[in-house]
């Protein structure tokens, strides 16, 4: 551990420097809403600890105490893509843990006889008492931290303490960079919330000691890691610790199978509850997730509340992977749900009957998207094609959550997510693009929608706008020009 003196934090940014963050990168201003505002803050002096907490030191935790990570749907496609399960796997003993929750940290650093860190202490060990914007000083740099620019395995790592020219004032390490780290929330309604950034964050002002991520402290996903913190000195002194990282490898650049588009078929893959996984051969180390349906809905729990009893369906899946399906029945309750491969996209529908607001179902209908290509957690790769342009979400005002209480639909702005709401018309679907600009992946509803999502396991909703909705969609996965997938938009 290092020790932080305490005293006076400039935290957050000011308007001023988030207005120049956003036109530096081309974008919107309210793309940096979720960055800390500048306060003055009062710190007292503590001991963080010098490197992310690692695989090793998580499996030492696990084995002494029992401890379990109960799996749930959030967990589902990365982890295999990550490699990061089971936290004992030899020779990842220095890499940093990831796919923890805020519970998870706060259990480990109970037994480590430590805590996490508020934000505002992060902050102060991350960028010292002056204000700078990066743990080295107040520019970037690129022999400081990874500059993700996307295109990477999701097994892409370090060892912790790989960049030891972006120690921070204290000389802490991999405060940015490396993977987002879990602290104590002091302002707005979440207890813990994600700081700095991780490889596979590529914007500019993500890599800043004040940037925010999150959704809910429950989520695990394949950018949370954590370190701990401690009023007292570790046992035994300040002891500097003889590791050394080695050399440091960088990650190799993924390349679409554009050789393979439209040549092997598109699969479908059930899973323990209502989640389809949807495998696209032409993009390598990515999976497509629907959650049908992610949340409640009639009697039924949905996906993202899986393990609880109740969440799991039983997948008829065809041999060939070209169709899936499964039926809840419940009483007079019926919810039963069918996808199919067509060429270059999997279509939809469900059939309901009994059930309350039953013609609201698409808008519980998440994709989830785990590319190498597509997955921006800044909302880079998300929009809509509007007068045959693509708009990105990053060029408007992050925009409103639609939600639902009781039967009025009203717009609840919650921290880190977007939506495409006043910036362009209402169209019929949600559109991804890849960082070549060469790719897209439609999400095709069967009216008017709404588009919005959230960025820490990028997610993308459509809400229908009209009555008497049409229970059924469309995902396509395009390679090609943008006006040619214009036609399978409308």
């Amino acid at each position: 551990m290092v020790h932080v003196p305490g005293g006076k934090l400039l935290y957050g940014m000011t308007r001023e420097e988030k207005h120049r963050a956003a036109v530096a990168a081309g974008v919107h201003p309210d793309m940096l809403r979720d960055h800390s505002n500048r306060e003055s803050l009062e710190v007292k002096a503590f001991w963080i600890d010098r490197y992310l907490v690692t695989r090793g030191q998580f499996a030492q935790f696990i084995k002494e105490t029992g401890y379990t990570i109960i799996t749930n749907g959030w967990v589902v496609g990365w982890r295999e893509l990550a490699g990061s399960w089971p936290a004992d796997r030899p020779g990842t003993e220095a890499l940093p843990m990831i796919g923890v929750n805020a519970a998870d940290a706060e259990a480990y650093a109970r037994w480590a006889g430590k805590r996490l860190p508020t934000e505002a202490e992060w902050e102060l060990a991350a960028r010292g008492s002056d204000g700078r914007l990066h743990p080295w000083g107040t520019a970037p740099a690129s022999s400081a931290c990874y500059v993700g620019r996307g295109n990477i395995s999701f097994s892409s790592t370090f060892p912790v303490g790989s960049w030891p020219a972006g120690a921070s004032p204290c000389g802490a390490l991999d405060m940015e960079g490396l993977v987002c780290q879990y602290v104590r929330a002091i302002w707005g309604p979440q207890t813990h919330i994600l700081v700095g950034s991780s490889l596979f964050h590529t914007q500019p002002y993500s890599r800043m000691v004040t940037s925010r991520f999150g959704w809910i402290p429950s989520m695990r996903n394949y950018v949370s890691g954590f370190r701990c913190v401690s009023n007292d000195p570790p046992a035994g002194g300040a002891v500097r610790a003889s590791y050394r990282s080695g050399p440091r490898v960088l990650p190799e650049t993924l390349s679409m199978r554009k050789d393979l588009y439209m040549k092997q078929p598109i699969t479908l893959h059930g899973t323990e509850t209502t989640t389809l996984e949807m495998r696209v051969p032409w993009f390598p180390e990515s999976v497509w997730l629907i959650d049908v349906p992610e949340t409640k809905f009639g009697p039924w729990p949905g996906a993202n509340m899986w393990p609880e009893p109740g969440t799991e369906v039983d997948w008829q899946v065809t041999a060939d992977g070209q169709r899936a399906s499964y039926v809840r029945e419940r009483g007079r309750q019926r919810l039963a749900f069918e996808a199919w491969v067509d060429g270059n996209s999997v279509a939809f529908r469900f059939d309901t009957r009994n059930i309350e607001h039953d013609d609201r179902i698409l808008s519980h209908v998440c994709m989830k998207t785990i590319s190498p290509f597509f997955s921006s957690q800044e909302r880079i790769a998300q929009g809509v094609l509007y007068r045959g342009k693509f708009v990105r979400v990053t060029d408007h005002k992050a925009g409103f959550r639609p939600n639902w209480r009781g039967d009025v639909r009203v717009e609840d702005r919650q921290p880190y997510h977007w939506s495409v709401d006043s910036a362009v018309p209402p169209g019929n679907h949600a559109l991804l693009r890849s960082y070549d600009g060469t790719a897209f992946v439609a999400r095709i509803g069967s009216g008017r929608c709404g588009v919005w999502g959230n960025s820490s396991i990028p997610c993308t909703h459509l809400v229908p706008m009209d009555q008497n909705h049409p229970q059924a969609g469309r995902v396509v996965f395009f390679i090609g020009e943008l006006d040619v997938l214009a036609d399978q938009l409308r």
